[in-house]
């Protein structure tokens, strides 16, 4: 049987991890909005069709993928609260186990 402590300690390590790996994986990620503005601005393709392909794909993609990756940050982020809870608690349960003898 695992220690309830190094249970928790490894989860807490574990979502570490993936908040580390995550936020730098997230800060390699080009921007839509840029490109998404090219397209039907000034200059560049023109008509109808750019305008509609920037309304309907462009903009609103460019404006969904930051939300998600926010999203997913804040998720793990909320995840790694909780272990981090648990982990205070299995100490705390451990030391009074201790005590207790």
């Amino acid at each position: 049987m695992v220690d309830p402590v190094a249970r928790a300690q490894g989860r807490v390590d574990e979502l570490r991890w993936l908040l580390h790996d995550l936020s730098a994986a997230c800060e390699g990620v080009p921007g839509l909005a840029r490109p998404a503005g090219a397209v039907g601005a000034p200059g560049s393709w023109t008509g109808s069709a750019a305008d509609r392909l920037h309304r309907d794909e462009l903009a609103p993609a460019a404006q969904r993928l930051p939300r998600a990756l926010d999203a997913a940050l804040q998720a793990v982020r909320d995840e790694l609260a909780h272990a981090e809870r648990t982990l205070s608690g299995a100490r705390a349960s451990a030391r009074d186990d201790l005590d207790a003898r």
